[in-house]
Order: structure tokens, then C-alpha cells, then sequence
């Protein structure tokens, strides 16, 4: 007996299907209730019938869990099943295991009632999903999706570490905020990870007040406090970037991550857009300039990005195409390696509060450097270059100074740099 899961494609998703040989007569397919969308099978592994990791896949733990769940259970019930078995019976038990229908459930059950966090938690990822947020005044993109359910997944070990199973809106008190803040913190995460959570947390606590899910109004209290701590991450100079740009680099493959990261850090462009417009690669001239064009996933609003000097020596390398798609996993991996080589080893300390402890971390600079690091250090070396901040934020997204100033790491020096010669210090 040979069991198996393979994709079956349609237009806009490949439905995950269950397929069981026995022998050479019989074989039976049964759709899962899993799908993967189109755009992102490339993250399927045929070898190993699972969703491969990092992805880009909205509950992919979950899909590989349920998948496994399924395999395990198959083997153990049909392993030593006969080829004279009734096929018949072979396809209900099969089609009992891979896609079993629900339970008949009272409406008033508790995994149905809106009440209890967790559950109002995951019906708002699904809601928004296809209907427009009040927040944003647009469907949620899968992006943003993932970080609420992964705020879920965090509350849901929170509550399981203290062994809590009725969890209700009601029970959200000054005691809970500083647990779930002490959780954080004895579990070693940043306080920029656990505002995070806190963040979304009070988001789907304000969502189910509006909706008139409860009454509990202790959220809006002062102490609910949605912290983050800004830290001095560092960023790359253009000085930094010329070198990155210069380096001799045999392997395809990492040529083809060094051109991506430099795009990154001369567009300003979150990651997620990035790899969305590598995919597609749209340009426009607008002033017989060529400018980058894309839709932001995260505001819907389209942004126009000039292509400079940097950019346009990549693609005179390239004949005149943008380098292909790579993940941001296998981009923060490599590019601390090829900017060891570029010699980016300067000692930096970064303070940032870990376990609600605050740790100096010194390190080489390389080895602080990330997707993220690419948005910083084009904002950063924009502002010192002197373009104003409405201009940096044109391109950026950010709806506010406030938010930019966030991603500008511009030193004191720099910054009175930047300055000195305004007319008012002359």
C-alpha cells in the first residue's frame, strides 16, 4: 500500500489531494480540505508530500500538522489492508480520515461562541480576509493576516502555560496585561515582540467591543499600553552599499541575493513588496525616467519609485531584467556572509530590552544585517543626502514623520551634519 498527497491545480489554487494505491488495481483520491494559492506552490514538496518552511502559505504549521495527522493515521488503520477488501469500504474510511464530516453542533457550544477570545481571534482573520476592515478601509493582505494569526498561536501557548481553557473577553484585567507581559518576558523575547502582540491583542479587544461581543472597557485604561522601545539597529552607508555592489561574486545564486538586497536598499520598498514586484516587474517612464511601479500590500496604494544609478547598473548586467525572486530567509542568510567579505566588520552595540532585561549586544556589523536593514538604510541615507521627509515617505509608505523618523538611524554627527549649512546657522 502506497499512500500519498499530491496537488490538482486550479485557477487561482491547487486543492491538496489524498491519494492511496493498493497493489495494481485500486487506487483512490480524496480532496483535503487544504488548499496552497497559485502563486505560491512553489512551496510544495513533492518529495516529502508537505508544505516546505519558510513559505509565504497563511497556516502552513497547521496544513503540515493535519497532513501528518492523516498519513498517521492511514498507515496505522489500512497498512496491512487486503487488495480483496471491499473497494467500496476502503474509499469511506478513506474519505472518513482525510475530510470527515463535522459533528453536528449546538449553536450555543462554546467552539462556536464569539465570546471566548481564541474563537473571535480566528473568525476575525477569516472575516477580514474577504471584507474590508474599518481600520484600513481595505481587506486585510495575507501579510497582515499572518501577524494576527500569529498573535493567536502566542495567546493560545500563553493561556496553555497557565492552563487556562475558558478564556472570555471578561477575563481581561490589569492582572492579565502584566502576566501576559511577564510571559513574554520569562520566555526571553524583545519588548518590541511582545508590544507587537499586545498591539494586535488590543486590536481584536476593540473589534469585539465594537461589535458588542462584551462590554469590558478595561483595554482603554491608560495602563493597556501598546509599548515598543526604538532600537539602534544599525544601517548600511552608501559607502557600505558601493562596496556590496563592487564585490566579485562567482556563484549565480548569490549574485542573484546581492542584487535583490542592493534593489531593497535603493528602493525603500518592504520586503513583501519587493518580492511581489520580482515576481511581476512593472516600470513606467514618468518624465523619461524609468520609475518602479508597484501596489502596496500592506496600505493598496500605488507607489512610484525612481530607478537610480544603482539600480540601473544591475540591470545593464542583467539585460535590462530584474534579478528573480529569492525568500527573505535565504536573503538574511547569505548576505551577512558576502558582506563579511565587503569587509562590514566594524564592532556596533546594540541596547535593546530582552526578557525585560536591558542587554548591550556588540557584534560585527555584518552579522546585525537583515531584509529589514535595506528599508533602514535607504530612509537613512535619504534624509542624509538631505531629501525632506514627506519626500522619503512618498516612496517608503509610511503614513506619517512620526513612523519614518522610526527607520532613520542617522547619528547625532549626521544629523547636525545635514543642517550646518541652512541659512539660519550662517
Amino acid at each position: 500500500m502506497v499512500f500519498t498527497f499530491k496537488l490538482r491545480q486550479g485557477k487561482k489554487s491547487a486543492t491538496i489531494i489524498a491519494e492511496l494505491r493498493l497493489g495494481s488495481k485500486l487506487r483512490i483520491r480524496q480532496s483535503t480540505p487544504f488548499s496552497i494559492p497559485i502563486s505560491s506552490i512553489k512551496y510544495w514538496d513533492s518529495k516529502i508530500q508537505l508544505i516546505k518552511v519558510p513559505n509565504d502559505i497563511l497556516d502552513s504549521d497547521h496544513i503540515n500538522i493535519q497532513l501528518n495527522k492523516i498519513r498517521t493515521l492511514v498507515y496505522s488503520e489500512l497498512s496491512n489492508i487486503s487488495e480483496n477488501k471491499n473497494a467500496w469500504e476502503i474509499k469511506s474510511r478513506i474519505q472518513e480520515i482525510v475530510n470527515p464530516k463535522p459533528a453536528i453542533k449546538d449553536v450555543t457550544e462554546k467552539s462556536l461562541d464569539r465570546r471566548y477570545v481564541l474563537n473571535y481571534f480566528s473568525y476575525y482573520i477569516q472575516f477580514y480576509s474577504s471584507n474590508v476592515s474599518p481600520n484600513t478601509g481595505s481587506i486585510l493582505s495575507s501579510e497582515t493576516l499572518k501577524t494576527y494569526n500569529n498573535t493567536r498561536v502566542y495567546l493560545k501557548r500563553y493561556l496553555e502555560s497557565k492552563k487556562i481553557k475558558d478564556f472570555k473577553f471578561e477575563s481581561i484585567n490589569k492582572s492579565f496585561y502584566y502576566d501576559f507581559i511577564n510571559y513574554g518576558q520569562q520566555m526571553g523575547y524583545s519588548k518590541n515582540y511582545i508590544g507587537s502582540h499586545l498591539q494586535k491583542l488590543k486590536t481584536i479587544i476593540q473589534a469585539a467591543y465594537d461589535e458588542d461581543i462584551h462590554d469590558n472597557r478595561e483595554f482603554m485604561k491608560r495602563y493597556f499600553k501598546k509599548f515598543r522601545e526604538e532600537v539602534n539597529h544599525p544601517y548600511l552607508t552608501e559607502e557600505e552599499l558601493s562596496r556590496l555592489s563592487q564585490l566579485e561574486i562567482g556563484c549565480h545564486k548569490l549574485d542573484n541575493i546581492r542584487d535583490v538586497f542592493l534593489i531593497a536598499c535603493n528602493t525603500g520598498l518592504r520586503i513583501g513588496d519587493l518580492m511581489k514586484f520580482l515576481k511581476n516587474p512593472t516600470t513606467e517612464k514618468i518624465n523619461n525616467k524609468k520609475h518602479i511601479y508597484i501596489k502596496q500590500n500592506k496600505t493598496n496604494k500605488p507607489v512610484y519609485i525612481p530607478v537610480n544609478s544603482s539600480i540601473n547598473a544591475i540591470l545593464e548586467k542583467r539585460n535590462g531584467k530584474f534579478p528573480n525572486y529569492v525568500h527573505k530567509a535565504i536573503i538574511n542568510r547569505k548576505i551577512k556572509g558576502l558582506l563579511r567579505r565587503c569587509e562590514v566588520i566594524e564592532l556596533v552595540t546594540v541596547e535593546k530590552t530582552i526578557g525585560g532585561k536591558t542587554e548591550l549586544l556588540t557584534k560585527p556589523k555584518y552579522q546585525f544585517i537583515s531584509c529589514h536593514s535595506a528599508r533602514r538604510s535607504f530612509c537613512t541615507n535619504a534624509y542624509n543626502s538631505g531629501v525632506p521627509l514627506q519626500d522619503i515617505m512618498v516612496f517608503s509608505g509610511h503614513s506619517s514623520e512620526k513612523m519614518v523618523l522610526l527607520y532613520i538611524k542617522a547619528s547625532a554627527k549626521e544629523k547636525v551634519r545635514r543642517v550646518a549649512n541652512h541659512p539660519f546657522f550662517s
